[in-house]
């Protein structure tokens, strides 16, 4: 599967939503939802454990806030339980001094 990495601008807020789905692709609530944002090498940038949520927007579908604070190359991952089974969702993106103007 193809991703796009996704680029932000250091020191903004960066808003990161997540839909949890079941077998059949209906949003479902995940049990214990978390999150957390590590840097390239493995290291935990920041998490649910230390900043709280993710917040619930409506069934399935869970948000948090991050506000950068070095540029460098992350991975986001949601996490959490859905019908006893163990979910995760990755997404890298990439945190620069100046973001490209088009």
């Amino acid at each position: 599967m193809l991703h796009n990495t996704k680029t932000f601008e250091l020191g903004n807020t960066i808003y990161f939503e997540c839909v949890y789905r079941n077998q059949y692709s209906v949003p479902v609530d995940a049990d214990n939802p978390g999150w957390k944002i590590t840097t390239a090498r493995g290291a935990t940038e920041a998490s649910s454990a230390t900043e709280g949520g993710p917040y619930k927007r409506s069934t399935g579908l869970w948000y948090i806030f991050w506000t950068s604070s070095t540029a460098g190359d992350y991975v986001l991952e949601f996490s959490g339980e859905i019908n006893g089974n163990a979910v995760k969702i990755k997404r890298p993106f990439r945190v620069v001094n100046n973001a490209a103007v088009y």
